[in-house]
């Protein structure tokens, strides 16, 4: 395990809960966590690391783009998962934006049941994959879905749990 994975955790936390809070990740911990990632893995693996690291930093941010620019993420989630691409690097990037979609999947299962309109939301679903026509126009304010804490765990699981 490359020693930069320790502050993985911390970095997390933070973001995760700056998002829940202001709705927002701050630039100076995603922008650290790349030159962070980046600047590990050269001092750890010299240029092959270097090379690894910004290939998982190009893929999760390649893949999160977008969504970014659809307006389905913010870019504080693009960024932060660009800089854990930068920290865990490639192949490992690839079991981390699975299991981050994964973890994101169930917290909006979960906000749905919350709130009360998981059938409705999975009825028109149905709807919509055998050609029939929605019922429900949808919410009015649907509510918002911290990508922070997606990422947070799907990183954390992917990085600590499935590699055992």
């Amino acid at each position: 395990m490359p020693l930069v994975w320790v502050f993985l955790p911390f970095i997390l936390a933070f973001a995760s809960y700056s998002e829940i809070k202001a709705r927002r990740i701050p630039n100076w911990l995603t922008l650290g966590t790349i030159v962070l990632g980046l600047g590990a893995a050269a001092i750890e693996n010299g240029v092959g690391g270097l090379i690894d690291s910004a290939l998982g930093l190009a893929i999760a941010g390649g893949i999160f783009l977008p969504f970014c620019l659809l307006g389905v993420v913010g870019g504080g989630d693009m960024k932060l998962i660009a800089g854990i691409g930068a920290i865990t690097g490639y192949p490992m990037v690839l079991r981390v934006l699975c299991d981050t979609c994964i973890a994101g999947g169930l917290i909006a299962v979960a906000i749905m049941a919350w709130n009360g309109v998981l059938l409705t939301t999975l009825a028109n679903v149905f709807r919509l994959m055998v050609g029939m026509q929605r019922r429900s126009k949808g919410l009015r304010n649907p509510p918002m879905v911290p990508y922070a804490l997606a990422i947070t765990l799907g990183t954390l699981f992917a990085v600590f749990v499935q590699d055992f």
